[in-house]
């Protein structure tokens, strides 16, 4: 049976076996392989075979031995665990067996998806931060923090590989005239040959947030001099400008992140975090706004007019309501004149017998029935003697006296100032 690997991808590594290339980077490549002793699937990391023919041979396999020894004194829910290294012995080959990822790189994620929702991507740079803060709490700096080296299982959880150029503390290593850490992400001073610290994770990963947020790269030369040249002249504009709905505390704190100067840049991932969470240099949110009713405005309050009755009149309507009831009688008054006038008798005819004025009481008498609609006429009265006044005037008399009585009860003041009421009274009927 033919192999379909390609030649270049060995048939096995150790007592690992290889079943496919999963990556190649600067200093090696990564193999999908089996562990037959504990049946479970790993990733197998080589140092490239031309490196170790060089001058610097055994600085890199120092650095490679550096990388197992780091990683493995890691323990991080988002880092990528390392189980084993050893040297391929038929090849002179060493190698590095980590945990296997099942899922996506971050590089990949953003090839096909260039702008994460926010949330999304500061959920991601959140995880990684947590895994550089737990490097940097034992002395770890990763030194090549970029989308390559971050995967995303398959739930999505973050882990962070590839620590094969960290840097222990206390190591005498020399690492002068080497090339480390990928363009774009890699720190001005690393640029410039100095010597690589949390700081220079921190800008690492500052570049890696700007590009979830926005889209973009901080740093968009062409070739690896141009990038470098805009890592260490350019400042990029910040995020919250080129994508508005970053908000501007996180924009702040990204931008903290790429200054130029290690002693001008965020301190820590520890630091960073805090500043993406709103911590220290966050915009204040705004105090809670009290909400206030007027004092001419209570809901609980009764309705103006259920009140109203209970109030006496003010003075101008009390006068206008007497003025008018006056009017009213005066009016009530003229019309029932007006009746009397246009009834054909005389103050003699009112105390004379009924009998010596026929002529008066007949034509009254017969028009009577004429005007049912106006007036129910009194039935036909019998001849009997007048009495000593007409009903008519008594009844125009008695309702003019019933309108001034109440007119007068209205014009009484309140309970309180009787006294002085009772006075005025007198001195009118006198």
């Amino acid at each position: 049976m033919t192999d379909p690997r390609p030649a270049s991808v060995p048939a096995r590594l150790g007592r690992y076996e290889i079943q496919g290339l999963l990556a190649r980077g600067g200093m090696g490549a990564v193999y999908k392989a089996r562990d037959p002793a504990l049946d479970r699937v790993v990733a197998v990391k080589t140092v490239q075979a031309i490196l170790l023919g060089t001058d610097q041979r055994e600085e890199f396999m120092e650095r490679f031995q550096r990388e197992a020894r780091a990683a493995g004194r890691l323990a991080h829910p988002h880092i990528v665990s390392v189980h084993d290294f050893g040297l391929d012995e038929p090849t002179a080959t060493p190698f590095i067996v980590m945990e296997y990822v099942a899922g996506v790189s971050l590089e990949t994620l953003l090839k096909e998806n260039p702008r994460l929702p926010v949330a999304q991507a500061l959920g991601i740079v959140e995880e990684v931060g947590s895994a550089l803060e737990e490097a940097h709490a034992h002395g770890i700096v990763h030194r090549d923090i970029k989308p390559a080296n971050v995967y995303l299982d398959e739930r999505g959880r973050v882990k962070v590989g590839d620590f094969g150029i960290a840097r222990l503390d206390g190591s005498d290593l020399t690492e002068a005239g080497v090339s480390l850490g990928t363009p774009g992400y890699t720190a001005p001073e690393i640029v410039r040959g100095g010597v690589a610290d949390a700081r220079s994770d921190v800008f690492a990963l500052g570049a890696l947030a700007y590009r979830l947020l926005t889209g973009e790269k901080p740093f968009r030369g062409v070739t690896r001099e141009t990038i470098a040249m805009d890592v260490l002249q350019w400042d990029p504009p910040p995020p919250s400008t080129v994508r508005p709905e970053v908000p501007a505390h996180v924009s702040a704190a990204v931008m903290r992140a790429l200054a130029k100067s290690p002693a001008e840049r965020t301190a820590g991932a520890a630091a960073f975090l805090q500043e993406l969470r709103g911590g220290e240099g966050a915009v204040p949110a705004p105090p809670p706004m009290r909400t206030t009713v007027p004092p001419t405005i209570v809901v609980t309050d009764p309705p103006p007019t259920a009140t109203v009755h209970a109030a006496p009149l003010p003075p101008r309507r009390r006068r206008a309501l007497i003025f008018a009831l006056i009017v009213l009688a005066f009016a009530a008054g003229i019309g029932a004149m007006w009746l009397l006038r246009n009834r054909p008798w005389s103050p003699e005819a009112a105390v004379a017998p009924a009998a010596t004025r026929p002529g008066t009481i007949a034509p009254s008498a017969a028009t009577a029935p004429a005007r049912p609609a106006v007036r129910q006429a009194p039935p036909a009265r019998a001849p009997a003697p007048a009495p000593a006044s007409d009903p008519t005037a008594d009844q125009v008399r008695d309702v003019l006296e019933k309108v001034w009585e109440e007119a007068h009860k209205q014009t009484e003041p309140p309970p309180a100032q009787k006294s002085r009421g009772k006075g005025h009274g007198k001195g009118k009927k006198h």
